[in-house]
């Protein structure tokens, strides 16, 4: 296992959660990568601009990598060297499946509403048992996301433009759990052959790899960026 103490971290958290819960829901997956693209430009005007820029993608924010990793003339700057992409959706691909946990999270959303909805959503991408040992305040902090949850899942849907392999600028580096569900494994694959990119797996890891492996996960990173040529 290796530490990844040479990199310099930004976390941010994505509009409507978290530390970021007071800005509310985004109205379009291009608002999460504006915000994105806006924190890759501040990093890289940082002293250590020689460094590359790495962005790491879990989920949904995968996906939020994969389409801020598309070159423009006037975003140059904001793309990434490399992009590490875990179990990124594939919303345009995946709509009509109606075992999806965001598809009945949606569902549940409009019986119960967005609270019941996020719990539904995390209990279905952790696990119940992952969920039941949550304290309270990291509980409740989930369930307030739940409006930000049910607008990401609805927009990601319809709105998110579904990036080709040529308007990728970054050094694009894939994974999946190996105890992932079926479902997020397929659409991994289906990533890795529509970007022409190799699969990595995290052995004994599902959804929350950074949760469960996190050592593993961090490898994986550093593995990538050492792959990649621009390290």
């Amino acid at each position: 296992m290796r530490r990844l103490e040479e990199f310099d971290t930004i976390a941010f958290d994505r509009r409507g959660y978290a530390g970021s819960l007071g800005l509310g829901a985004a109205g379009s997956m291009e608002d999460h990568v504006a915000d994105l693209r806006r924190v890759s430009d501040w990093a890289r005007r940082t002293p250590s601009t020689s460094a590359p820029l790495v962005v790491v993608g879990h989920s949904l924010g995968g996906l939020v990598g994969l389409l801020g990793a598309r070159v423009t003339a006037t975003d140059t700057d904001s793309v990434p060297d490399v992009l590490c992409a875990y179990e990124a959706p594939m919303p345009w691909a995946t709509a009509s499946d109606g075992e999806l946990p965001g598809n009945s999270a949606l569902a549940v959303a409009r019986r119960e509403g967005p609270a019941a909805a996020a719990e539904f959503f995390y209990r279905a991408m952790v696990g119940d048992s992952v969920w039941e040992r949550l304290g309270d305040v990291s509980r409740a902090a989930r369930l307030a996301e739940g409006p930000a949850l049910v607008s990401d899942l609805e927009i990601s849907r319809v709105d998110a433009a579904r990036p080709r392999r040529a308007e990728i600028g970054s050094a694009v580096r894939l994974a999946c759990g190996e105890r992932s569900s079926r479902h997020l494994r397929k659409v991994a694959a289906a990533w890795a052959l529509d970007l022409g990119v190799d699969n990595a797996e995290i052995r004994g890891a599902g959804h929350g790899a950074h949760l469960s492996h996190p050592g593993e996960f961090a490898d994986w990173i550093r593995s990538s960026v050492d792959a990649s040529g621009k390290g």
